[in-house]
């Protein structure tokens, strides 16, 4: 099937009922239902924001990084977000945090393997995105020149 000039290579017609039974088996879903007080949704609403993703993704590029090198690779944070960050990364697993009794205290972040699992899956995310980047700017541009005229 072709669409807004983006190639699918998938089963249209089996497609739809393929997701709605995996939204079914993971969130127990129904259009009728809130998806408020889901479980998934409180893990993801952690390691999905944007400064979580870029936190996991530096340190899953190093094997160790310090909080002074990822706060200068990750432009525009603040000292006070990237702490809440790392330890809403760290409380989840995602991080092991080491501290060295040293002076000045060094403080270091690696991933666990529950974070590298999960840093695979932002790279295949990544990868899809760089990807597809054209037919994002090409819909945007289609976008915005309708919704001017």
């Amino acid at each position: 099937m072709e669409k807004s000039g983006y190639r699918q290579e998938t089963n249209v017609d089996y497609q739809p009922l393929e997701i709605k039974n995996k939204l079914i088996k993971l969130f127990n879903y129904a259009p009728d239902q809130t998806l408020e007080n889901c479980p998934i949704r409180d893990i993801l609403s952690v390691s999905s924001d944007k400064w979580s993703i870029l936190i996991i993704m530096f340190v899953g590029g190093y094997e160790v990084l310090r909080f002074g090198d990822l706060k200068k690779n990750i432009q525009g944070i603040s000292a006070k977000v990237l702490t809440e960050r790392l330890r809403s990364l760290e409380r989840d697993g995602y991080l092991q945090r080491e501290l060295f009794p040293e002076v000045p205290v060094r403080v270091e972040y690696r991933l666990t393997s529950f974070g590298i699992k999960y840093l695979h899956k932002l790279v295949d995310l990544a990868e899809w995105i760089k990807e597809d980047t054209s037919y994002v700017l090409e819909s945007r541009k289609r976008f915005d020149k309708s919704s001017t005229t």
